[in-house]
Formats: structure tokens, sequence, C-alpha cells
């Protein structure tokens, strides 16, 4: 994809540079820093997914392309796919077609660049800033231990180029080796395995943290000296009380998933909680929204690890979420104020929570969905069954929230919505008590069995319930 992407580039007479080995963010910096400033990025990956579901992302010093925008580019490159005599059946990607091209594209108009080591550099001036240890202002991570755990996939560089030569000892580090074929587990910080592996290299190595980093390096998550995992809701918590502490009173715009138990602790920090909707690209555009708006909005962060930050460009980079928690660690013990996991004692976390799918059968996938979420919406203003304790909650940007009443206090929630990408109805589910998902799925299938004209299937939520 690389080498045919380069020689179209150049054949229409582009200047390109191939980067190699990148992540993306880094693509992104390469439009912004100086020297470089490049027009245009494009990062090649499959993220987390296997190799075959390699893809393109685009983006500019502006941010990420739009789907409308990519809409534009593909209708582009058929008309000139049709120009160039080329039909839909022709083997157009295949080796014979790559290297004709190439041959009539200029050298001239392509070049190596090196450039993952400048925006390590770039890094590594981020966290000395931060940290400005006067006696130590090159090496302030000197005598911290970090595990670093890429999961065979592009953040290696995080450990060899930016915290070990700021004094860090990353010895401990694992599944360092770039490998797509996953051996060790999904470079995914929302992945069991994924913890579980950092957890041990954590706690076997005395290390003062431990990071977890998806592929391309835009996702990540964080284990404390403890052994605890901090991902998704506990992510977002931590990274909610360091942002407000610098910037009091603030918004933090999360997805629709994020628990109550977060909303609360956002509260009692002081700062205001915009819970929007699923899709990282969602929330950024959400949080740019609102600054502009005059609503100061420092942090945008969906619960798989997706975070973007006004004070770096408003860009989806899961190295500089986990930097800043390194920064703040070292803050911490340098003061005296214990580890970074204390700062999530008082966030009230759900017993049990899951998401779970209802399938779509109908062949119109999007009409079916939006047929379900209306009678949803529907059979809750009328009462849910005759469930008082299952109450709307006030603003939903993306099907429909219910908050549920449970006792001794305690409260649950459920989620229904269409998903994104998938032909299914998503219900995201958590509740304060053992036993409390199943009792609200019982309820939500009274909602189906009323509405036996829809195609689709609960057998993944009949399972859970009565299995």
């Amino acid at each position: 994809m690389a080498a045919s992407l380069a020689a179209g580039l150049a054949d229409a007479g582009v200047s390109v540079a191939r980067f190699g080995a990148c992540t993306t963010p880094a693509m992104f910096m390469s439009c912004i820093l100086p020297g470089h400033e490049y027009d245009g990025a494009v990062m090649i990956t499959a993220s987390h997914l296997p190799v075959n579901r390699n893809g393109a992302k685009f983006c500019t010093a502006e941010g990420g392309l739009e789907k409308k925008d990519i809409t534009t580019l593909l209708m582009r490159a058929a008309e000139l796919a049709v120009d160039a005599g080329q039909l839909p059946s022709d083997r157009y990607n295949d080796h014979a077609f790559v290297i004709t091209a190439a041959l009539q594209a200029s050298s001239a108009l392509v070049r190596v660049v090196d450039f993952l080591p400048e925006y390590a550099a770039y890094l590594r001036e981020v966290i000395k800033k931060a940290i400005a240890n006067p006696e130590h202002p090159d090496s302030p991570l000197a005598g911290f231990k970090i595990v670093v755990n890429p999961g065979n996939g592009g953040g290696a560089f995080i450990a060899d180029q930016v915290l070990g030569p700021l004094g860090a000892d990353v010895s401990a580090s694992i599944n360092m080796e770039p490998d797509g074929s996953f051996p060790n587990h999904t470079p995914n910080p929302e992945d069991k395995k994924a913890v579980q592996a950092t957890r041990v290299a954590v706690l076997e190595a005395g290390a003062d943290l431990g990071i977890m980093l998806d592929t391309d390096v835009d996702r990540s998550g964080v284990v404390d000296a403890a052994g605890n995992g901090i991902n998704r809701n506990r992510y977002i918590a931590l990274m909610s009380a360091i942002t407000l502490r610098e910037n009091p009173g603030e918004t933090i715009v999360t997805d629709s998933c994020t628990s109550n138990g977060l909303a609360t602790f956002i509260q009692q920090l002081g700062g205001k909680h915009f819970r929007f909707k699923k899709g990282y690209k969602n929330i950024i555009n959400k949080g740019v929204e609102l600054n502009q708006a005059g609503v100061p909005s420092p942090l945008m962060m969906e619960t798989s690890g997706h975070g973007a930050m006004r004070e770096n460009y408003f860009l989806d980079d899961g190295a500089y979420g986990a930097l800043k928690i390194v920064v703040e660690m070292v803050r911490r013990q340098l003061e005296g104020a214990g580890d970074v996991g204390d700062l999530l004692k008082d966030l009230r976390e759900p017993v049990e929570a899951m998401e779970i799918r209802v399938a779509i059968q109908a062949s119109d996938v999007r009409s079916e969905g939006d047929l379900v979420t209306a009678a949803f919406k529907q059979w809750v203003d009328a009462g849910c069954g005759g469930a008082d304790h299952w109450q709307l909650e006030p603003e939903n940007y993306e099907g429909w929230r219910v908050r549920v009443t449970e006792e001794g206090g305690k409260e649950g929630w459920i989620l229904l919505r269409p998903s994104l990408h998938d032909p299914d109805i998503v219900l995201n589910v958590e509740s304060e008590h053992v036993g409390g998902m199943r009792a609200i799925l019982h309820h939500l299938l009274e909602f189906f069995k009323a509405h036996p004209e829809f195609q689709v299937c609960t057998g993944r939520v009949e399972e859970f319930v009565y299995g």
C-alpha cells in the first residue's frame, strides 16, 4: 500500500517523504513541527486488527479528515480511475501496476525521511519542560523505572527514544519487537491480556508505572506501581484529575458509555462533564466546537483509550496522554504525595459492566436500527413497562440512556444505541449490585417481546439472562 500510494502521488507531481515505521500521532505532528510542516500525511495501519484490515488515516495541520472528506477523496479517485481506463475488475493493486507507476514517477519526488526520532525529540522536550527539574534538566526521569508494553506494535520508541534518554530505567519493558501477527496479545489497552502482562511486568520489576499502547499509538492505558490496571473510566478519571488541577472548573468531554461514577468524580473535582457520543473523532470535534463557543474544554476522551488535549493541537495521541501521567507520577513522588493511582480513591466504580449486542437481521440495517431506537424511546416515555425505577437521562446525543435506581442508594444504567460500524444494536449496561445487569437486561427483554415485528436476534441477551 505504501509503495502504491507513494508512486501515485509522485506520478501526480507531489513531493513525497516516506517515513517508514511511524505512529499516527507522529504523522500529524509532521504537519506541525518546524522544518517539516507537510501539507498532508497518511498513516497506513490496521491498528490492533489483523493485517488484512490495513487502511489509511489522512490528516493535515487542521487534524484528521472527516468522513465527508474521505468520501470526496474516494469519489475523485473513482473518477480518475475511469479517466485512466481502469475498470473495477482490473487488478490495479497488484505488483506489476505499482512497479509500472513507480517507474513512470520522477525519483526526485520521493525521498526517505527518518521522522520518528524528531517526533520523539519533541516529546522529550514536552516532558523536560513540564517537570522542570533544576538539578537534572536533561534527565528528569533518573531514578524512575517504567515498563512500556507496545504489544508488538509501533510504540517501542516511547521506551527507547523518549523515556530512556531522559534517564528512566525501561529495561523491564515487554513486547517491544514489531510483529503484525501480535504473538503475545492484542495491542489494545482495553485487552485483559495486555493489562495482565503489563501488571506482571510492573510488579516483577518493582516499577513505578506501566504504559500500555495500541498498535499505532493513538490509544493508551497505564498500570500503577501497585499493579492496578487503569483504563476505560479509570483512565479518563485519572486524566481528568490531572487536567482539572491545571484547568479548574473546565469541561471534560467523553463518549456516551462512561459510568455514573465518573460524572460524579469530575463534578467533585470542580469540573463539568459533557457526555457526548461514541467515536473519538466525534468527541474531539465536540471539544473543538465547545472551545470555539467559549466553553473551555481541555480534555476529550473515549473509554477506548483514545484521547485528545487542547494543549496538544486537539491531536488524538495515546503517547501524549501516557506521558502526562508520567509527569504526574514524578511530581507526586517528588512531593511525597503517593502514587498516581491514589488520585482515584474517590472514584465510585460499578460492580458489573458489560457491552452486549442484539444482531440486526434486516437488509436495511440503518433503518431497522433507527426503528428499534425510536421504539425504545417511546417505551421509556410510556413508563418502561411499569418500571418506575427506570428514568431517562436528561441529555442524550446517541441512542437513549436510562438510569436505573437500585437498592441501598445504588444505581445502574443501560444505553441502547445503533452500532457505528456493525449490523447491531449495542447495549451498554452497568450496575452497582452483583446480579444487577442480569435484572436490567431481563426487564429490557420485555421491550423486545412487545415488538415481534423487529428483525433482530436477542439470543446473546437471552443467553446471558437465562443461561
